[in-house]
């Protein structure tokens, strides 16, 4: 390959007849050199350019290098954080399932001693009110076995029948037995009339007490938060 120098040294040789005029050799040797010089300068431009542009590819590809090294410790990360947060999901419902089924063991628990609380009451309300009947029947026998109005009448006559007296006239000396024969009666009806009040007594006691038991077996019952069986 020519070089500017040997372009511009070269010499020819002249021919014995003819050949070229040394001035237009020269031109175009003027002209090849201009040529030549312009090649040699876009030459050095397009090598500085590609020593630029190598430099840019070799700084891409530094940069490609560390943005796909910052991808995968982005993507690591990323990746660490969903696993984390599915056990830590996991782990919360497992432990959310188990208060689950504690919570429900418990109310379970606690319903069925409910319930069994509410039907040993009922148990004995209903022993309460076969007690209270039995008391009520052996207390009414009672009042029946006692004679009725119509009964001392028909008993009165019955006596005057059977043993009928007579007006007598009572003297001074003899009012003091009379007056004892008298208390002896009033006595003797008080005695009739003692067994129907002792079984009032007894009727009325035996009543409170049943009302104290019946509180005492339903005051603590309650059923929610402000029913209260007591408050009956």
């Amino acid at each position: 390959m020519l070089t500017i120098d040997e372009i511009k040294n070269v010499s020819f040789r002249k021919a014995s007849i003819g050949g070229y005029k040394p001035e237009d050799v020269d031109a175009f040797i003027d002209e090849v050199i201009v040529s030549f010089e312009q090649l040699k300068k876009e030459k050095a431009d397009l090598v500085r350019k590609m020593d630029i542009l190598a430099t840019r590819v070799e700084q891409y590809r530094a940069d490609e290098e560390t943005v796909r090294n910052a991808l995968l410790a982005s993507q690591k990360v990323a990746d660490s954080s969903i696993r984390e947060a599915k056990e830590k999901a996991s782990q919360i419902l497992r432990e959310a399932e188990a208060k689950a089924q504690k919570l429900l063991i418990e109310t379970n628990g606690v319903t069925a001693k409910e319930k069994d609380n509410y039907l040993q009451l009922k148990t004995d309300a209903v022993q309460l009110r076969e007690e209270l009947k039995a008391l009520y029947q052996r207390h009414m026998q009672a009042i029946d076995d006692l004679p009725t109005a119509v009964e001392l009448l028909d008993s009165k006559e019955e006596l005057n029948k059977k043993y009928p007296t007579k007006d007598i006239p009572v003297s001074e000396n003899n009012s003091d037995n009379i007056s004892d024969s008298v208390s002896d009666d009033e006595q003797n009806i008080q005695s009739v009339s003692a067994p129907v009040q002792e079984a009032q007594q007894e009727t009325t006691v035996n009543n409170d007490e049943a009302r104290a038991e019946h509180h005492r077996k339903f005051d603590n019952l309650k059923f929610g938060d402000n029913y209260d069986v007591g408050e009956e």
